[in-house]
């Protein structure tokens, strides 16, 4: 039974991937540039001795949430959104922000300040909030005091960064959507399901503060999400019948770059982030070594703005496979200025890790060949290149060490990565490993249901999509500081359809 429904996803997957009669309409856009990717932060307040005359009694403790611009050290613009109110005595009262709805944060390492918060008004009495604090594991935390800043009545407040996960899920069929799963206030899941249609084989990217949606074969086109305005669609733009586009990443200088992975396209298409304009291509089919020329452009990387490029190098029928390669791109001149040997097949999943001293480092998963048109093939693992001198340096763990195909990447320092490995059988294993010795540091997971993804963001929250065809969920992990302490799981997020795609936003 088990066997069956993998065939049957797999199958789908085939069917969506390889070709179709159905063709969305276009997605409703919103005509207006998208803002960048921010932070969310949810803050408690406690002010003990303002005194609110509906309670006739003193104390009030708010709840905000902050919708930061972006994270990290500086000046941000920051919406405040007043979710709860409670006076003394447990009551709800309304609260009445007379202010702009905006207030200006400051953070540096050890300090974090707002402007002014409100005027407010609970009834007839007007206050408004300022608020002081030290920031913490990397600013996912900040904490300090509060003050009502016409009386300088104290108290204090708590905040706490968003884990967010945006979702592509699917029917396999006809039908996509884009949710939002987070982790509030470190222990809470929530949902915010259906909030952009996309294709029913989507593939999602977070670029530095731009989000984006590729739909592919059949679909060939690319959405840009506007996170400043739930997800909604801002751009959405063909990039050519057929060719089937994997991969984008948004550069400093305004364009992003796109992989077409189908022939005759074999290259890079550039666009107008704005606009999504169709600017130029790089081509790529000379770098291809099988007998059809095709380099089949997947994933991408930027370090130091270099684009590496993955080139799973496989023909048309998918039966002949070259050695996998980086195509080295450089945006300045839009062009290839280097080719990097991977040493193994059919890369995918590409994670940067920069380590305690500053040097970054590529970590490449090489699928090898899953069984299906030909007998399954270990030839590839998790392989570490040199970005400066463009190298392969080394392995961070054999396939056959993993005991199956490496199909999905998440690094989380280098001494701690998570990979999917599928045995003969399509057993999937989450494994945890260690990059640095090349060993399996413990199993998280074994399924026979399909795994596409991992992600971990930046506050060590691992996501792991099920695929379940009777109860798709999104569960989450805490990620232990040292790596070889066991994940703790934190709870699942129950979904309308298969996670296919999956991206940490924070």
């Amino acid at each position: 039974m088990r066997a069956s429904a993998l065939t049957v996803l797999l199958c789908c997957l085939f069917l969506i991937g390889c070709g179709s009669d159905f063709v969305p309409p276009s997605f409703p856009t919103t005509g207006l540039a998208a803002e960048p990717l921010g932070q969310v932060m949810d803050v408690d307040v406690s002010l003990p001795q303002l005194f609110v005359p509906v309670a006739m009694a003193s104390g009030l403790n708010l709840v905000l949430r902050l919708e930061i611009e972006a994270a990290g050290f500086g000046q941000h613009e920051a919406r405040y959104i007043i979710e709860d109110a409670v006076a003394d005595m447990n009551l709800m009262v309304d609260v009445e922000d007379l202010g702009t709805g905006v207030t200006t944060i400051t953070v540096t390492p050890d300090r974090w300040l707002t402007t002014r918060i409100g005027p407010l008004r609970i009834g007839e009495a007007l206050f408004e909030l300022l608020l002081e604090g030290t920031p913490e594991r990397g600013g996912r935390f900040v904490s300090g005091n509060a003050w009502e800043s016409q009386t300088a009545l104290s108290g204090s407040f708590s905040g706490w960064a968003r884990h967010r996960f945006l979702v592509a899920t699917t029917d396999l069929s006809a039908a996509g959507r884009i949710t939002e799963v987070s982790l509030v206030r470190e222990g809470e899941i929530r949902v915010r399901a259906n909030l952009t249609p996309v294709s029913p084989d989507p593939f999602l990217r977070r670029s530095g503060e731009g989000v984006f949606v590729m739909n592919r074969l059949t679909f060939d086109n690319v959405q840009r999400l506007d996170p400043d305005a739930d997800f909604a669609t801002t751009w959405q733009v063909g990039v050519g019948v057929g060719a089937n586009p994997h991969d984008a990443v948004l550069l400093d200088d305004g364009r992003v770059l796109v992989t077409r992975y189908e022939p005759p396209f074999n290259d890079l298409v550039i666009l107008d982030a704005g606009s999504g304009q169709l600017l130029g291509t790089v081509p790529l089919a000379g770098l291809a070594e099988n007998p059809d020329g095709t380099p089949r452009a997947d994933r991408l990387a930027l370090i130091d703005g270099v684009v590496f490029v993955g080139l799973q190098d496989i023909d048309r029928t998918f039966t002949r496979f070259a050695e996998g390669k980086l195509a080295v791109v450089d945006p300045l001149q839009d062009a290839v200025v280097g080719v990097i040997p991977l040493g193994g097949r059919n890369p995918g999943a590409m994670e940067v890790v920069v380590a305690s001293d500053g040097t970054a480092r590529l970590y490449v998963a090489l699928a090898g060949i899953f069984a299906g048109l030909q007998p399954q093939e270990l030839s590839g693992g998790v392989v570490v290149v040199d970005p400066v001198n463009r190298v392969l340096e080394r392995m961070a763990l054999d396939d056959d060490v993993a005991g199956g195909n490496i199909g999905a990447l998440a690094m989380v320092s280098d001494e701690l990565g998570y990979v999917v490995a599928s045995d003969a059988a399509f057993t999937n294993r989450v494994l945890a490993f260690d990059p640095a010795g090349g060993t399996i540091r413990r199993v998280l997971l074994e399924t026979n249901v399909f795994v596409p993804e991992l992600e971990v963001d930046s506050g060590g929250v691992l996501a792991v999509p099920d695929t379940s065809f009777n109860r798709p969920r999104l569960c989450l992990y805490r990620v232990a500081a040292d790596p070889a302490t066991p994940e703790i799981e934190l709870g699942c997020a129950d979904l309308d359809l298969a996670p296919l795609s999956l991206e940490a936003l924070d």
